[in-house]
């Protein structure tokens, strides 16, 4: 389809940029006498809303003798945020009595005025406002009468047979095949005729592409509606409009070379006594070239403690980065509000962490920075059920900017003050409220209500249609912070909740990314019910702890060999499944910022060498970024390059540290023929103060160690550099090593040689 001017033939282009300077003046004016305002365009609003969907807007208006002689005029309605589209009637007006009428319905010659986005009757459904407007190129001042200025209900036009229009391939061969690269997304797009008025809504629209891979599997592939955007850098913030007409898309991402078989369907919902009308289109085969490719991140087959793609271990190693910024950080740590620009705000984080060896970060979907769906007042968001475009549109450029730096990300799906209506609580703002015009009246609802249910479905298939062909996805997170939610009032509702919304992630995304859910405090708030799940592939929790000094308080490093397990029975080393803290930096309230400094320096290594997945998430990134304090995960990068910690005899060892300048902390990650170590001074560990130069420390393996000829690397655990290797011959049992002098921490490696 052709790209269609934003201002309509009909009214001059100078006068686009004084209709709302017209507005304000005629918004208090009477509407049955209006004076013009020309040669600025006046505008004659009708009182209160107008309704949803195909309308006309009707009008009687009288136009005086002195009248301008070239007098236009136009309807116009706009959603709730602006968006503005008019059409204009043919000609000008003269003098005398007219009987207006303007049709706004699908077909019609709807136009676009200051975006370039196009009419359907999904842009009719969210329009509000609406009225009238008049322009003339002459200075005039003369009065016309408006009465009965109103939308009403447009007649139904007849309805056609279905059709799939524009229908758009990627990568067409001239004989009519497809090409396309294995581990390189492949789309389609097509527009349906007719079109819903909810694209959102598969029941009453859906596009399907039914795959059959060169294995012999058959895969379903849901469509989903998109609406093309533009982004702009206005300096102080990121600018969207619509950019082209909007369509149903479907994402295909080939892993197996060959030719893959295409048929794509479409199904509308039934229309009075009719039936579900489908049509299906075989499509050319799709022809995939390269090598056989699977770089999603998945929980390992052989060793299910951690994460793998392709056969190579991934270590996620980076920050919480939930959103452009956080109050939280300016309250406690006195940071700066980072300007919120959007997906730029996003690239410039990505860059500067990938140059500093990050390769995975966690994002929320939350009303403030990319949710899909809330209240349909606040800018960019129509309610529940219809999603935010714009906020689509970033998520796809975060994605795609992520994958380009090598950076996966934990998407949050759902914040815990969503569903809490008491900690963090945004329940008041939720568009299931029912004092928002939802249908739920508490927030425990959103586990249990079928109305809730179906609106998370229709949420969950979007955005596996959209998003899940992603290799930067880690996985889904359903929930952040489960337990601060309302569904810690009913554990067995939460727990159903998460066995029936996993197992649909699952079934509808044929990737197979995982899904995991998050508890707040630490490891010791993990419900066992939903922890064993089998659609709760890895489990996500916080690492806040108190001061040590206080009681129950205790120093990261052990709360982290404590959330795995060391042998204990609440360990979660139980479950057999990934643990990955993504949350932690001292206390929910931060903690001093010498120990801060020294937890997140020290916190990587802690969660190596005791099991967990993955370097635990700094909460405080704004911290982190404004103080250039990358270099923790510059060096554990360094440090774990070309290793592999799966294996299953793998385990976290306890080793005995000592040394006359003060205690020592210190474990090790062993495998068959590999051991990872690290050790540290506790009061370091503690508070960030006070660390001992360590010039005659011995460590002592608590596991016996078989004799032979043993290779051991110490590495300056502050920036990843490794002193050169030295061997040893070991006769046997345990064995003694003794460190360089170190101050703060120190890692090293040990392993055998080839010839011992």
């Amino acid at each position: 389809m052709p790209m269609r001017s934003t201002v309509s033939s009909c009214m001059p282009r100078c006068l686009v940029s004084v209709v709302l300077i017209a507005l304000l003046t005629t918004l208090g004016a009477p509407a049955a006498d209006v004076v013009l305002r020309a040669p600025l365009t006046t505008v004659v609003p009708i009182t209160g809303t107008v309704s949803e969907g195909d309308k006309d807007i009707v009008a009687s208006v009288t136009i005086p003798p002195d009248a301008p002689s070239d007098l236009g005029v136009a309807a116009w309605v706009t959603d709730r945020h602006g968006r503005w589209y008019q059409t204009a009637r043919p000609g000008t007006l003269t003098p005398g009595a007219h009987e207006l009428r303007f049709s706004l319905a699908e077909g019609d010659a709807v136009q676009p005025q200051n975006h370039a986005g196009h009419w359907n009757p999904a842009e009719s459904a969210k329009t509000v406002r609406g009225g009238i407007l008049f322009w003339s190129a002459s200075g005039s001042r003369a009065g016309i009468k408006v009465e009965g200025l109103r939308a009403i209900r447009a007649i139904p036009k007849e309805s056609t047979a279905p059709r799939l229009c524009d229908l758009r391939l990627d990568t067409p061969r001239a004989d009519g095949g497809i090409d396309a690269a294995t581990g390189s997304r492949w789309s389609l797009s097509a527009r349906p005729q007719p079109f819903p008025k909810n694209p959102y809504d598969r029941g009453e629209f859906s596009l399907d592409l039914v795959v059959s891979t060169p294995d012999g599997h058959e895969q379903r592939i849901p469509g989903f509606f998109i609406q093309p955007m533009r982004g702009s850098d206005r300096g102080d913030r990121e600018e969207l409009l619509p950019d082209g007409a909007a369509a149903f898309s479907v994402r295909y991402r080939p892993r197996t070379p060959g030719i893959h078989r295409l048929r794509l369907e479409g199904r509308w919902a039934k229309r009075g006594a009719s039936t579900e009308r489908t049509l299906a289109i075989t499509l050319p085969p799709l022809t995939a070239s390269g090598a056989a490719w699977d770089d999603y991140a998945r929980v390992d087959a052989k060793d299910p403690r951690f994460f793998s793609a392709d056969g190579s271990l991934v270590w996620p190693i980076g920050p919480n980065l939930r959103s452009v910024w956080d109050l939280r950080s300016k309250q406690y740590l006195d940071t700066r509000v980072t300007p919120d620009r959007g997906t730029l705000a996003y690239h410039a984080y990505l860059a500067r962490l990938a140059a500093n060896g990050v390769n995975a970060i966690e994002v929320w979907m939350c009303s403030w920075n990319l949710a899909l769906e809330w209240r349909g007042d606040w800018p960019g968001y129509f309610g529940q059920g219809r999603f935010s475009e714009e906020n689509a549109w970033r998520l796809d450029r975060i994605l795609d900017d992520a994958w380009a730096h090598g950076i996966r990300v934990n998407l949050v799906v759902n914040n815990h003050g969503q569903g809490s209506d008491r900690t963090d609580k945004e329940w008041n703002n939720n568009p299931y409220n029912q004092e928002l015009g939802g249908k739920l009246t508490a927030p425990l609802q959103l586990f249990t209500d079928p109305r809730a249910l179906e609106g998370q479905e229709r949420l969950r298939t979007y955005m596996v249609a959209r998003y899940a062909d992603h290799p930067a996805i880690l996985g889904w997170k359903l929930w952040s912070e489960i337990n601060l939610t309302a569904g810690s009032q009913d554990q067995e509702a939460l727990r159903s909740w998460h066995e029936k919304a996993a197992a649909r992630w699952h079934e509808l995304d044929v990737y197979d990314h995982g899904c995991t859910t998050h508890w707040a405090g630490d490891f010791r708030a993990v419900s066992q019910p939903i922890a064993v799940l089998p659609g709760i592939d890895y489990l996500c929790i916080d690492a806040y702890h108190g001061p040590a000094a206080e009681g129950g308080g205790m120093i990261l490093a052990d709360l982290l060999a404590r959330s795995t397990g060391e042998g204990r029975a609440n360990g979660l080393s139980r479950y057999n499944k990934p643990v990955l803290v993504t949350e932690y930096g001292g206390n929910w309230s931060a903690c001093p910022p010498p120990q801060l400094i020294a937890e997140n320096s020290c916190g990587g290594w802690a969660a190596l060498v005791t099991g967990h997945a993955g370097a635990p998430m700094l909460w405080w990134f704004e911290w982190l970024d404004q103080g250039d304090r990358f270099g923790p995960y510059q060096a554990i990068a360094r440090f774990i390059a070309g290793e592999d910690l799966r294996h299953p005899q793998a385990r976290a060892v306890a080793l005995t540290a000592t040394s006359p300048a003060g205690d020592l902390w210190s474990r090790a990650w062993m495998r068959p023929g590999r051991m990872l170590g690290y050790v540290m001074d506790r009061q370091w560990g503690t508070s960030g103060m006070n660390a001992a130069v360590h010039e005659r420390a011995a460590l002592a393996t608590i596991a016996q160690i078989a004799a032979g000829r043993i290779v051991i690397e110490w590495w300056n655990a502050d920036d990843g550099t490794a002193l050169p290797p030295v061997s040893v011959d070991h006769p046997g049992g345990t064995l003694t090593l003794q460190p360089p002098p170190f101050t703060r921490h120190i890692a090293f490696k040990m392993y055998r040689t080839q010839d011992g």
